[in-house]
């Protein structure tokens, strides 16, 4: 028999070693699918990727201390507005990949964020709630390497939005947030909870108008962050059998002010159902029914009817909840309100005094609530 060398020796110590701790590590499922051994016992099984959607390029390569990773690609714009098929393709598939935790072999995943050459306020707050929920599952950040080679752009709107609160990245995770300049994006840092929580939306606000300056009617403002939140608490995690990762009523909120085009930005997000799912159950279904077209039931259109018989009875006495709150702002602002959610979209245009909506091919796996306000 052929005698090793110190050197292969040395390669089978180190090979048993991390044999040792990967066994270690991993958790015991139980018949049923669902992790044993944690705090709560969850059927981590998210819905795989809809045959539409965009698979993203993965390459196993090599980041900190020479480890090895499974890296996915995130699409250059990271923007729902001008790229949306592709980023919401990536967020399924990345969703399907890290509650893997690791691919076969116990190669640790990572994003290859320096692919992202520009990202919008609302992409990175949906990231935000990804990394959130994906540290929530493993209990440890996500391990965000090559920075060296990142957008400074992107890496700006990462730091100031907070999403190294969620990355192991030793180089970049400690600087400080940076200051805007005249034409720049400048983006305010998440927020996060399972309650409604008024304090939070004034901190927002407050914030908001520091880079922006005054905001007309700031109380309809207010009145519209509390509703969405209510939609959070109250809707989006109903279904008693998914899996979401999160305490129900988890939400996330953030906004920007775009300095170049004197335009502000509010959204919230949430991780749930999605309204087209919770309309069904809602008593306001049987009213809308008069404006959807030949009964279709597909979720762009189930959220416009929402807004339009909101917008409707704002007519009447009861003036003042739900979608109607969420529309007020514009009463007020030149703008638009914008909800994606499930597969739909739909847009309130406050100039035009519209409502449109679209219908994509790939869901966007939660809600999203954004108000866009010129000055």
């Amino acid at each position: 028999m052929k005698r090793l060398t110190e050197a292969q020796k040395t390669w089978h110590l180190h090979r048993a070693r991390y044999e040792a701790i990967r066994r270690s590590r991993r958790r015991p499922v139980s018949a049923s699918g669902a992790i044993t051994g944690t705090k709560t016992d969850w059927n981590h099984r998210l819905p795989s990727p809809s045959p539409a959607a965009i698979p993203p390029k993965q390459y196993i390569g090599r980041g900190l201390r020479r480890k090895l990773y499974n890296f996915i690609e995130p699409p250059p714009v990271l923007s729902l507005r001008r790229n949306y098929h592709a980023v919401a393709s990536f967020f399924q598939h990345l969703r399907h990949e890290i509650y893997r935790d690791r691919v076969p072999g116990g190669i640790l995943h990572s994003v290859a964020f320096e692919a992202i050459k520009e990202v919008s306020p609302s992409a990175a707050l949906i990231l935000a709630a990804e990394l959130y929920r994906w540290q929530q599952f493993v209990n440890r950040r996500l391990s965000a390497v090559n920075h060296e080679r990142w957008d400074p752009g992107v890496a700006k709107i990462f730091r100031n939005m907070g999403l190294f609160d969620f990355l192991q990245t030793p180089n970049m995770g400690g600087r400080q947030a940076s200051p805007s300049t005249d034409g720049e994006m400048e983006v305010i840092k998440y927020r996060s909870g399972v309650e409604v929580l008024g304090e939070k939306c004034d901190d927002l606000l407050k914030h908001i108008t520091e880079i922006s300056g005054p905001i007309n009617a700031e109380h309809f403002i207010y009145d519209g962050l509390i509703e969405a939140l209510k939609n959070s608490k109250q809707h989006a995690y109903l279904e008693g059998q998914q899996w979401f990762g999160v305490a129900p009523g988890t939400w996330f909120m953030s906004g920007a002010y775009d300095r170049g085009e004197r335009r502000l930005t509010a959204a919230v997000f949430d991780l749930g159902v999605g309204i087209p799912k919770t309309l069904p159950r809602s008593g306001a279904w049987e009213h809308l029914r008069p404006y959807l077209t030949l009964g279709s039931s597909d979720d762009g259109q189930m959220i416009a009817a929402a807004m339009e018989y909101g917008r409707t009875r704002t007519h009447l006495q009861e003036r003042g909840n739900g979608l109607p709150t969420m529309m007020r702002i514009l009463d007020h602002h030149t703008g638009y309100l914008r909800i994606m959610s499930g597969t739909g979209e739909a847009l309130y245009d406050s100039v035009k005094k519209t409502i449109s909506s679209k219908n994509h091919d790939v869901a966007l796996g939660g809600t999203l609530i954004e108000w866009s306000i010129s000055k």
